[in-house]
Order: structure tokens, then C-alpha cells, then sequence
């Protein structure tokens, strides 16, 4: 005989204050997960009750505190600027990657940041007295905006052109969770580390804030202006959610 299939059931829950998703599912014993994010999974059998879940949630409580603080600090230290910024690191850079190279010069009174490209290679040169990785990150940001708001100009124009609109000014930024925005008068704000996804998605974002010129919301008549441009924009969206995390956190 077959058995019956019976969905995943999916619930937030809490016990002493520790918070977690509970998936009910076919399986025949109560497991845990904790996730990179620091988020705690149970997993339990449909007929299992809550009660007997806080059982092994109590038994196994110091696990999820020792799992979680590790989550944690592995999260830190992606974040460190050492993580990122070294000499030979190689940063995501549009279609590609670029090299990061430290020229430390003791007799430097002042830093420089050059770029060189040879045969579709491209290395970014760090030079100056010191290069902790702290003021790496500091002038590849300060390099990123610079040379972001040359090139995302130009593709800003070859949109606005094929949608019919006008744009004020052109900011590049740095926040920490928004690629763009588009003001009601048509200034626009883009973030410099869309240099460090693939031309496809920083397109996506650049042709999204162009057609908050016709539309300031997310009608289904604004995702109609995205979609005459780029039919496949739900597609790009998706990748763009997938990597953006970690390209914010660069």
C-alpha cells in the first residue's frame, strides 16, 4: 500500500524565552539545526506534542547555546575588514573578480588607489606608508564610489534613453541593506558595491529606480515598465536576493 502524504507544517515558536521554527514532518524523531544565521530549527513528527519538544529543547539547551555562539562569531569575523582586505584578495568585480595588491611604501605621505586592467584581468593597487586592513577597506570604499559613479552614469543614460524618462543627479552611496532609491524628483542613489555583481543585476537595479519615474511604488503597472525592459527580471531579482547579503557585508 501507499502512504499518505501529509505537507510540512511550519510554526514560530518559543520556550524559556528561545526562539525557533518548528517543521512538522513524516520523520520518526526529534531533531535540531541551528543555522548559520543563528536561527534554531526543530524538526518533530506530526503526533509529537509541544511538551515533549520543550523536553528536548531543555535536555539539549546548553548544545544551542554553544552552537548559537559559535554561529556568532563566525559571523564576525566574516565582517572583519582581515577577512576581505589583504594583500592578494581577490573581491568580486562585476562579471569577474578583481586583485587587490598592497604596495606598502614607508616614504608614501600620502595613499593612492589605481586600477589596472591587462587582457581582462583587472588588479586594484593599494600604496601608502601603512595598510592595515581597516584602511584598506576605508579606500577601496572611497575608490568603489569614485569610480561607481562613472560607470553607472553612463548606464543610467542608455536606460533612461530606452525608457523615454529624465534623471536628476546621481549619488553613489553606501548604505546597509538598499542597492537604490529614486527620489520624487528623479535623483537617483546607487550603491557603489553594485560593482560587485554581475552587470545583469546591477541592469536590474539600475532600470528598477528608472522606472520609479513613472510609477513610485511596486504596482503591477511599475513591474510592467521593469519588465519591457528587461522580461526576465524576476529571474535577476532572485539572484541579486541570493548574494546580496554577503556583497553588502563586504
Amino acid at each position: 500500500m501507499f502512504g499518505i502524504h501529509r505537507p510540512v507544517k511550519k510554526e514560530q515558536l518559543s520556550f524559556r524565552g528561545l526562539a525557533y521554527t518548528l517543521y512538522r514532518t513524516s520523520r520518526k524523531t526529534v531533531s535540531l539545526q541551528c543555522k548559520e544565521s543563528g536561527e534554531l530549527v526543530v524538526r518533530a513528527p506530526y503526533l509529537c506534542t509541544v511538551r515533549e519538544i520543550e523536553q528536548v529543547l531543555d535536555s539539549r539547551r546548553d548544545w544551542i547555546r554553544t552552537k548559537q555562539d559559535a554561529m556568532a562569531r563566525a559571523r564576525e569575523e566574516s565582517d572583519r575588514p582581515e577577512s576581505h582586505y589583504f594583500d592578494g584578495a581577490l573581491l568580486p568585480f562585476g562579471n569577474g573578480s578583481l586583485r587587490l595588491r598592497l604596495d606598502e611604501t614607508p616614504e608614501a605621505k600620502n595613499y593612492t588607489v589605481t586600477l589596472h586592467e591587462k587582457n581582462g584581468s583587472f588588479e586594484l593597487v593599494l600604496r601608502g606608508a601603512g595598510l592595515p586592513a581597516e584602511t584598506c577597506k576605508k579606500l577601496v570604499s572611497r575608490w568603489g564610489r569614485k569610480y561607481a559613479a562613472s560607470v553607472f552614469r553612463g548606464r543610467l543614460e542608455q536606460f533612461a534613453d530606452v525608457l523615454g524618462v529624465s534623471f536628476g543627479t546621481l549619488t553613489i552611496k553606501e548604505t546597509k541593506t538598499r542597492w537604490g532609491s529614486c527620489s520624487a524628483l528623479g535623483n537617483i542613489n546607487l550603491h557603489w558595491k553594485l560593482l560587485m555583481v554581475p552587470h545583469r543585476l546591477s541592469d536590474y537595479i539600475i532600470v528598477h529606480e528608472l522606472c520609479h519615474r513613472f510609477e513610485m511604488n511596486h504596482s503591477a503597472a511599475f513591474w510592467s515598465y521593469v519588465e519591457s525592459v528587461l522580461p526576465d527580471y524576476r529571474e535577476r531579482r532572485a539572484e541579486l536576493r541570493k548574494i546580496e547579503k554577503q556583497i553588502l557585508s563586504w
